[in-house]
């Protein structure tokens, strides 16, 4: 009996057929063929066998996937195990989805095996939604280890590496590559109020009688913000004397006399605000200060319900920490984002203020506009005319995201009204 044997290239483009798909031979037909051939050719077809069974066909519509290893697995590499659900016996898109998931949880896994714990646990979110997604292009290489089918489920078991070079600039264009020099330190300036009582309590009105001791939203803060990787600072136990250091004992600190106590402590970022205990909730609001520039870098609020089963201080202590938990981490990012901001010069936007009363209204809206607004990065006047000022304002998020910001701050200088007229010029009149 003489048979052909087939080339290696022609092997590997019979496999890479999507329609041919490799064929159990059946029991009957198998005992058949091997009573006819030689020790020799029963060696070989052993071989082919398993060529057949360990080869997968990609998908067509998997999408762009990167190259199948069809060698053997190595010691490198991420395993990670895809699961899909089989829904109406459909073997083929299981087997898609599963490979998909597959790939999925293997990116995660060499990701999170790359990356400090505390980088990833203060942006969870941007992590799984941004990241990851990015990530699963630089795939290298995978080859499937196993398959598996169950009553309900189908299983793909995969080895993935992933490019080096690239994934290390995804890294650093998304921010998750570990900070050089030393961390962001932060200083906490959070008072704590009930519902209902008008005195709160805060430890800068007396540095002094509060040395060592921290207020429970303070020390919450603290741990939830040095888990994703910030320092907090220490707090100075002296007010500066002289003028205007009443101002600095105020429990409503505006922003130059924050930005002043974060000097004073040498705090890269001071976070002033307020928790406030009421109705079965803890709201905490807050707001993130660049003691470099005295300029406001973002705002961030959370709320948490306390939990009935609790009772006492440890209900109250275990409300604020998960408020705490959920406002570090999306104001965390943000202000990890104003640090990393490529430095550009900013949008100008053009404000008209009109209809100004005296010098010291106008005094009272400029502070405001710098210090009130986040994102301001400078307030310059240009022109003064009658009763009309204009000014350029650098700003970089679009005259919009300015107009909806300044119009929604709790404490303006006045009653104002503001639009942006046809030419993009931004005009505000006091009512």
């Amino acid at each position: 009996m003489s048979r052909s044997r087939k080339s290696r290239g022609c092997a590997e483009a019979y496999r890479s057929t999507p329609h041919k798909q490799p064929r159990r031979l059946t029991p009957r037909l198998a005992k058949k063929t091997i009573s006819g051939w030689k020790l020799a050719d029963l060696v070989f077809v052993r071989i082919a066998l398993g060529l057949l069974i360990t080869a997968f066909v990609i998908p067509a519509d998997v999408g762009a996937a990167p190259a199948q290893s069809r060698g053997a697995a190595g010691d490198e590499g991420i395993l990670a195990i895809g699961t899909a659900s089989l829904n109406e016996g459909n073997l083929s898109a299981a087997r898609r989805q599963a490979l998909t998931d597959a790939l999925r949880k293997g990116v995660e896994a060499d990701l999170l095996r790359r990356l400090d714990g505390k980088i990833v646990a203060g942006r969870i979110s941007r992590f799984v939604e941004e990241l990851v997604p990015a990530a699963r292009n630089e795939i290298a290489n995978y080859n499937i280890l196993g398959e598996e089918e169950g009553e309900s489920v189908y299983r793909v078991l995969v080895r993935l590496r992933t490019n080096e070079q690239t994934l290390e600039t995804i890294l650093e264009e998304k921010g998750f590559l570990e900070e050089e020099g030393p961390p962001i330190g932060v200083l906490f300036m959070v008072s704590r109020r009930t519902a209902g009582h008008e005195v709160p309590v805060y430890w800068w009105g007396d540095p002094e009688s509060h040395r060592g001791l921290l207020l429970p939203v303070e020390l919450s803060l603290q741990r939830a913000f040095e888990d994703i990787g910030f320092a907090s600072v220490s707090r100075v136990s002296e007010v500066p004397e002289g003028e205007g250091s009443e101002r600095l004992r105020s429990v409503d600190l505006d922003v130059e006399d924050a930005v002043l106590w974060g000097r004073l402590c040498s705090a890269d970022v001071v976070i002033i605000g307020s928790c406030v205990q009421g109705d079965g909730m803890v709201s905490i609001s807050l707001r993130a200060l660049d003691v470099a520039s005295g300029s406001v870098m973002a705002e961030q609020g959370a709320q948490s319900s306390l939990d009935p089963e609790l009772e006492g201080p440890e209900q109250l202590h275990e409300g604020i920490q998960r408020a705490a938990k959920d406002v570090s981490g999306q104001l965390g990012q943000r202000i990890r984002d104003a640090f990393l901001r490529i430095e550009t010069e900013p949008e100008r936007l053009t404000l008209s203020l009109e209809g100004i009363g005296s010098f010291t209204q106008l005094q009272a809206f400029s502070r405001f506009v710098q210090g009130g607004v986040p994102g301001v990065e400078s307030v310059t006047q240009t022109r003064f005319k009658g009763d009309t000022v204009t000014f350029s304002i650098g700003y970089r998020e679009g005259p919009d995201r300015f107009l909806d910001s300044l119009l929604n701050q709790p404490e303006p200088p006045f009653p104002m009204t503001a639009h942006k007229n046809e030419s993009g010029e931004i005009v505000v009149s006091p009512l």
